[in-house]
C-alpha cells in the first residue's frame, strides 16, 4: 500500500499548470460529441444517404490521418500549447458555421477542414502532458489525462442525445462552444508562463513527421504492432453494435450499457491500476494490454448471452487501460529532444489509421463472409501485434 499512498501523494503535487490542462481538456470533452453524432446528423436532419454520410465520415478520418503526418513540426516548432488554443478556436469556430451548410458538396468540405484543425489535437495535448509530468511519473499523467477524457466523454455525448430529440445543430454549437472555452481557458492560464512564449531549443523546417520512421527502427516496430490491435480494438465503436443487433438481436440499449461498464471501470480501475504496474518494463504493458484486447475481442466468437458480451468487454477494458497510458509513455520517452510533437503525431497518425481501416476491413469482413469470420481475424490482428511485442527490442531506457 505503499506506493499508492505515495502516488497518490505525488499527484496532489503535480504542478498546478498541469491541473488548468486537466480541467481544459475536461471541459472540451463535454462538448465534443459532434463526430460522435455525424452520421445521424447528416442521414436525420440533412437527409444525406447513407452513402454520402459515409464518406463525410471517412474524409473527416482521413484529414486527421494526414494532418498528422505534418503537424507534428507545426508542435515542435511553435509550441503544444499555443497550437491548443489555436486550433481549439478553430475548430470551434468551424462547428459553429456547421449547420449552416446544407448541401452534400459543401458539407464534404467542411468535414475535410474539420479533419485538417481537429487532426492536430490530441498530438499536441499529449505533447503537452508529457512535457508537464513531473519525472518519473509519465505514465500517471496521462492516466490523468486519460481520466480526463473519459468524464468528459461519459457525460457529453448523454447531453447531445437530449439535444438531438430538439435540434441536431444545438450538438455542433454546443461542441463548438466547449472548444473556445477550453482554449480560453487554457489562454488565461498559461498567458504569462513561458509556455505560450515557447521557443524551439531546434531547428524546425516544415517536413513530414514520417521521416523518423526511416531513421529511427524502434519507432518503426512500436508503429508496426500498434496498428493491428488498433483495427481490432475500434470495432467496439462500429461492427460490434452490428453484430448486437443483428446476430445476437440484443437492443441499442444494451450496446450503450457497455459502455457505461467501460467508462465506469476506466474512472474507477484505470489509475490504481496503473499505480500498481509502475514497476513494469514498456515492453511488458505494451503486450500484456493488447493481449486483453485481442481476448476480449476473439471471444465474441464463443459468446451468445448478454453476461458473456458484459465479460468480454471487462477484458478488452482491462486490455485499454493498460495499453493505452503505455502507448503515449513509451512514445514520449523514445522521442528524441525537443521532436516529441512529431512522435506525437505519428503515434496519432497510427491510431487515426486504426479507426479507419479497422472498422472498413472489419465491415467487409462481416458483410461478405459473418461476424464470426470477422472476430477470428481480430484473433489474427492481435496475435500479429503479440509477437511484434514479445521480440520488440527494448528501449535503450526505462520507459516509465
Amino acid at each position: 500500500m505503499t506506493i499508492f499512498r505515495q502516488t497518490y501523494a505525488q499527484i496532489k503535487l503535480f504542478p498546478s499548470v498541469f491541473w488548468i490542462l486537466i480541467t481544459a481538456v475536461f471541459i472540451n470533452q463535454l462538448g465534443n460529441a459532434a463526430f460522435v453524432f455525424l452520421v445521424l446528423y447528416l442521414t436525420k436532419h440533412l437527409h444525406f444517404s447513407v452513402m454520402q454520410a459515409t464518406y463525410c465520415f471517412a474524409i473527416s478520418g482521413v484529414s486527421m490521418f494526414l494532418t498528422g503526418l505534418l503537424g507534428g513540426t507545426l508542435i515542435d516548432r511553435f509550441g503544444s500549447v499555443r497550437m491548443m488554443v489555436n486550433i481549439l478556436i478553430l475548430n470551434g469556430i468551424t462547428l459553429i458555421c456547421f449547420p449552416l451548410l446544407q448541401h452534400f458538396y459543401s458539407v464534404f468540405m467542411m468535414c475535410i477542414v474539420w479533419g485538417c484543425i481537429f487532426g492536430l489535437y490530441r498530438p499536441a495535448g499529449q505533447t503537452f502532458v508529457s512535457l508537464l509530468a513531473p519525472l518519473g511519473f509519465l505514465k500517471i499523467a496521462f492516466t490523468v489525462y486519460r481520466l480526463a477524457l473519459n468524464l468528459g466523454m461519459s457525460i457529453g455525448p448523454a447531453i447531445a442525445g437530449y439535444l438531438a430529440l430538439h435540434s441536431f445543430p444545438a450538438i455542433f454549437r454546443m461542441n463548438g462552444l466547449s472548444n473556445i472555452l477550453a482554449a480560453i481557458i487554457l489562454f488565461v492560464g498559461f498567458k504569462n508562463s513561458s509556455w505560450m512564449n515557447y521557443t524551439p531549443t531546434l531547428e524546425h523546417q516544415f517536413e513530414f513527421s514520417l521521416k523518423w520512421l526511416k531513421r529511427d527502427a524502434l519507432l518503426r516496430w512500436f508503429i508496426l504492432g500498434l496498428i493491428p490491435t488498433q483495427m481490432v480494438f475500434f470495432q467496439h465503436e462500429t461492427t460490434l453494435a452490428v453484430f448486437l443487433a443483428r446476430d445476437l438481436h440484443f437492443s441499442s440499449g444494451f450496446y450503450g450499457l457497455l459502455f457505461t461498464v467501460n467508462t465506469l471501470m476506466i474512472v474507477f480501475l484505470e489509475l490504481p491500476l496503473n499505480v500498481a504496474m509502475l514497476s513494469w518494463r514498456a515492453r511488458n504493458s505494451l503486450f500484456w494490454g493488447s493481449f486483453f484486447i485481442t481476448l476480449g475481442f476473439l471471444g465474441f466468437y464463443f459468446a451468445y448471452l448478454k453476461w458473456h458480451i458484459i465479460l468480454l468487454t471487462m477484458c478488452w477494458t482491462i486490455g485499454e487501460m493498460i495499453l493505452f497510458p503505455a502507448t503515449s509513455t513509451y512514445i514520449s520517452d523514445l522521442s528524441p529532444e525537443g521532436r516529441r510533437g512529431s512522435y506525437m503525431s505519428i503515434y496519432s497518425a497510427s491510431s487515426n489509421m486504426g479507426i479507419f481501416f479497422g472498422p472498413l476491413v472489419g465491415g467487409i469482413i462481416m458483410e461478405q463472409f459473418s461476424s464470426h469470420a470477422l472476430w477470428l481475424s481480430c484473433g489474427l490482428w492481435g496475435m500479429m501485434t503479440l509477437m511484434i511485442f514479445a521480440y520488440m527490442p527494448m528501449l535503450p531506457r526505462k520507459a516509465v
